[in-house]
């Protein structure tokens, strides 16, 4: 890359030049943070799961076997760190996961453990790296004894017993069922273990039949009816917490076995589109785009009908969606015109712009340079990015298109926001840094750069302390707290339901944020093209691989069930939204 690097600033105003090796430095800064933050565990907490950063107190919540540093491995390789990799691997030996006798949560074990595991063999060829992902993949298999073969929320490695424990919710979680398809078809591939593949591959041929007609989408909860999945009565959909990464891995699924599984770019055009369609609003204050959930329910008790309703909410959670469209975008460049349009790919890239741009305003907005958990523009406030399209093109499509401008000044007074905050904690969530990283490698745009360092320096400033780094209580407060949880270890696809000041230890710093912002800064890309390689949704970055003819035929890749990817985004977004019939249930209600 050239010497001068070129800083874009608000949507095209040229502003600053910044020399390459500044942006070389600012990665060596992330770099230094990450040595802070796991020495400081290796000092007081390993081989624990994780520490406490100010009590120094320790934690076992992810099965004992050291989350920390086995969720670290790739970033360890990746910042050259070899030293602290190599005491990590000691570890990794005396682990044996067919001896653990208490259940282990099934998602949140595949994406940490396997995916790490995966990656560090694709990215050292260290043997005991592979063999350790196999001896895990067969302990964590047991999971899909269940009646629709979805897999349980956690399984005991020695009894081989499963929990379907969402109280208060269904059987399955749609993205915990639907987010382990990447590492169980990449070990199947280097194994050759078809049982991988085929529990995979029976969660997908699952939930296209229970692909929600009108909206192409999926209820977060499944229940299970006899052999088959249903979706919850009155479904709710969301691509924060619990959907999320289901829809991730359509797309990164079709991108990972070299685009040889129609039926996952089927599922992800379709679903994408209905997300567009039905999840996305704009704010009236500021016309800030934003993705929020929707819940059906009656207009009235004597309805026979079924409205949606949006809730509001733009979970943290969320942000991924923008580098999830821009990776689409830039991806699918050689799909046939008639089922991804290039029109349709350049709205997707603009609406990814536009979603970026609110995602970074909620950290820019806020006191501290951190953004809250969630914030809310009001149950029934906002309005629908579909409608408001529909008239902008009926008017002659003048202008941007609603709510895609880039430039939108940061807003420090709170009552000219257009949004409140919800859940007021800073949680050091990796989804903002990861959609930034994306579009800055899509586009080449430095504002994406520029507000990715923006965000770093809130973390030095706010959240970094004598022990690692801490969660940040009430991030737009004049008097913000660092909370004593090290970010790296809870279900980081779970949204706290409440503003408890001990509810969580986070467990993705070191693995997906500081991985993130490194390689935003980095004027290489380490030998980690979006072409040649996938991240999972942990960010573990597995290569692309080409499964053989005789593979392809063994698992009838071509023949799979269909649906097809339905009509274009151009088609849904000139069609008036309509309400769905209420089943006799819901009449009942």
């Amino acid at each position: 890359m050239s010497y001068w690097v070129l800083s874009s600033l608000h949507g095209g105003r040229f502003a600053h030049v910044i020399p390459g090796y500044v942006w070389e430095a600012r990665a060596a800064e992330v770099r230094a943070a990450f040595q802070h933050a796991y020495h400081s565990y290796e000092l007081l907490g390993f081989p624990h799961d994780e520490i406490k950063p100010i009590s120094n107190d320790t934690s076992d919540q992810f099965n004992g076997w050291g989350v920390t540093a086995l969720d670290s491995l790739d970033t360890m390789i990746i910042m050259g760190l070899d030293e602290e990799l190599q005491r990590a691997l000691k570890h990794l030996e005396k682990l044996d996961f067919f001896s653990h006798d208490k259940s282990v949560p099934f998602f949140e074990t595949v994406i940490r453990y396997l995916g790490g595991l995966l990656s560090t063999w694709h990215l050292t060829k260290l043997p005991l790296t592979l063999k350790q992902a196999d001896n895990l993949g067969l302990a964590l298999l047991p999971a899909f004894n269940t009646s629709i073969q979805f897999p349980s929320y956690s399984v005991n490695p020695v009894t081989k017993e499963v929990d379907g424990a969402w109280s208060g919710h269904a059987n399955f979680g749609l993205a915990e069922s639907a987010s382990c398809q990447m590492e169980y078809k990449y070990l199947a591939k280097l194994t050759g273990r078809t049982e991988f593949f085929d529990a995979a591959q029976n969660v997908m041929d699952g939930l296209l039949e229970m692909q929600d007609p009108d909206t192409q989408m999926w209820s977060q909860w499944i229940s299970d009816e006899g052999s088959k999945p249903v979706a919850k009565a009155r479904p709710q959909f969301s691509v924060g917490a619990g959907g999320d990464s289901a829809y991730e891995y359509l797309l990164k699924q079709y991108l990972l076995s070299g685009k040889s599984e129609p039926q996952m770019l089927e599922m992800y055009l379709s679903s994408i589109r209905g997300v567009i369609t039905n999840l996305l609003y704009v704010s009236k204050q500021r016309n800030l785009l934003y993705v929020t959930d929707i819940a059906y329910s009656k207009p009235d008790r004597a309805s026979k009908i079924l409205v949606p309703v949006p809730s509001g909410d733009l979970e943290h959670l969320s942000c991924f969606l923008p580098g999830l469209l821009a990776l689409g975008a830039h991806t699918l460049r050689d799909i046939p015109e008639n089922v991804f349009p290039a029109e349709e790919r350049k709205l997707h890239l603009d609406i990814a712009k536009g979603l970026a741009t609110t995602c970074y305003l909620v950290y820019a907005d806020s006191f501290t340079g951190l953004a809250p958990d969630v914030i809310n523009f009001g149950a029934r406030g906002g309005r629908s990015w579909s409608e408001l399209y529909r008239q902008w093109e009926n008017h002659g499509r003048h202008g941007t298109p609603p709510g895609l401008k880039v430039d939108v000044p940061v807003q420090k007074d709170p009552s000219k926001r257009g949004y409140d905050v919800r859940l007021g904690r800073w949680l050091s969530r990796p989804e903002t840094i990861e959609s930034l990283f994306i579009l800055y490698r899509v586009t080449g745009e430095q504002i994406w750069r520029n507000r990715g360092y923006e965000i770093f320096e809130a973390i030095q400033m706010w959240s970094k302390g004598p022990v690692g780094y801490a969660s940040v209580w009430e991030p737009d407060s004049p008097t913000p707290e660092r909370m004593d949880e090290m970010p790296r270890s809870v279900p980081c696809h779970s949204m706290p339901q409440s503003n408890s000041r001990d509810a969580l230890k986070l467990s993705y710093f070191l693995a997906e944020t500081l991985k993130y912002l490194y390689l935003l800064f980095k004027e290489d890309d380490c030998g980690l093209s979006l072409d040649e390689i996938v991240f999972n949704t942990e960010a573990h970055p597995l290569p692309v691989f080409q499964w053989t003819p005789q593979e392809m035929e063994h698992y009838r890749l071509q023949k799979r069930p269909s649906k097809g990817s339905g009509p274009t985004l151009k088609e849904l977004l000139r069609a008036e939204r309509k309400p769905k019939p209420a089943s006799k249930s819901d009449r009942r209600a």
